[in-house]
């Protein structure tokens, strides 16, 4: 008779848990990475506007429309940037409660685990105590004959 897991659909059901939210925590994880690249990206346009306006205001012939042009744009630069911000803030936030419930999933899995491994050595004990009282009977049987 071979050992069978009571609980096994369950431990089944928290393994999968565990992998979704690991696999939401990779997403929010990529989503994070392709926020702080898309700030970096941000950042070397707005310093390139800015250079753009220190030589355009030392060249000594101001075009105002283009200046005021590139004041805009790095206006809006940085409303992006204070967007980017946001959204980065939030996904560390998500990324925080991945972790959590990354770290409370693999307890659970690890808890069913545990269990299994210690009903199991209890039917192995079991197990093998009911075949040596069959040895014992069947030498006693054997014995007790002659």
């Amino acid at each position: 008779m071979s050992f069978k897991f009571r609980l096994e659909s369950l431990l089944t059901y928290r393994r999968f848990q565990l992998d979704q939210c690991r696999q939401l925590m990779a997403e929010v994880m990529r989503d994070r990475a392709n926020c702080e690249e898309s700030m970096e990206s941000l950042r070397g346009e707005r310093e390139l506007s800015l250079e753009t306006i220190r030589n355009e205001n030392s060249s000594g012939q101001v075009n105002i429309r283009r200046m005021a042009s590139l004041r805009y744009d790095v206006s809006q630069l940085d409303q992006n940037k204070r967007e980017l911000m946001s959204h980065f803030q939030r996904y560390e936030h998500q990324l925080q409660l991945c972790r959590q419930a990354v770290q409370q999933a693999d307890a659970a899995v690890k808890a069913l685990e545990r269990l299994k491994e210690k009903q199991q050595k209890v039917d192995e004990a079991k197990q093998l105590k009911k075949s040596e009282i069959e040895l014992q009977d069947a030498w006693a049987a054997v014995n007790l004959r002659s």
